[in-house]
């Protein structure tokens, strides 16, 4: 008789005892398997969290000296244009009229103003302020600073920039951290913090 007992009657008793067993089975994880799945998690936060903390401060670093190092490349060119020196980064990015001054507080001439053929720059002012790394502020007006040589630069000036964030800069730009020597310095007077990267020796 067992024998005969095939087909439906043998699959639905089968379906039936898995079913019920699906039942008693308990849903969800247990806390062991939970503990283990925040431990693994937090030993991966641990070991990845330096690195790319390092990689978004490198990147800052990376973006203040690339933007340094493209005004210093707009001024090379204005002087090539001009035979002058900007007095302003403004004088990279607009159109300059013989209302502007170049670094020594001389007008333009109108000849002069004519042979401008830039933008020299990509980024514009706004609110006489270019935003770069580290939330750092390039300022307008550029700066005569004299080096250790006695010769004057063009001088970039950027605010907002802590000391810690500037030796990331000035280790990335030169290899070499020194808040006073350089190409690039960094002072902080009267609750401001300065970064001043002399871009280009005025002849």
């Amino acid at each position: 008789m067992e024998g005969l007992m095939k087909g439906p009657y043998r699959s639905k008793r089968q379906r039936e005892q898995r079913i019920a067993e699906a039942v008693r089975r308990p849903l969800g994880f247990t806390l062991a398997e939970i503990l283990v799945a925040l431990a693994l998690i937090a030993l991966l936060g641990a070991a990845l969290l330096p690195v790319v903390a390092g990689q978004i401060l490198k990147g800052d670093a990376g973006r203040v000296t690339e933007d340094l190092r493209s005004v210093q490349t707009g001024v090379e060119q204005f002087l090539a244009d001009i035979h002058r020196y900007p007095g302003k980064y403004s004088d990279l990015s607009k159109v300059i009229t013989t209302a502007n001054t170049d670094i020594n507080a001389v007008a333009y001439t109108t000849g002069l103003v004519a042979k401008w053929a830039g933008p020299y720059v990509a980024k514009d002012t706004v609110s006489a302020t270019i935003t770069t790394g580290y939330g750092g502020l390039i300022t307008n007006t550029f700066m005569k600073v004299a080096n250790t040589n006695s010769i004057n630069y063009v001088t970039i000036v950027i605010t907002g920039i802590t000391g810690a964030d500037f030796d990331r800069i000035d280790l990335q730009y030169d290899g070499v951290v020194n808040r006073t020597g350089g190409l690039l310095r960094w002072v902080s007077t009267g609750g401001i913090d300065s970064t001043k990267f002399l871009a280009t020796p005025i002849q």
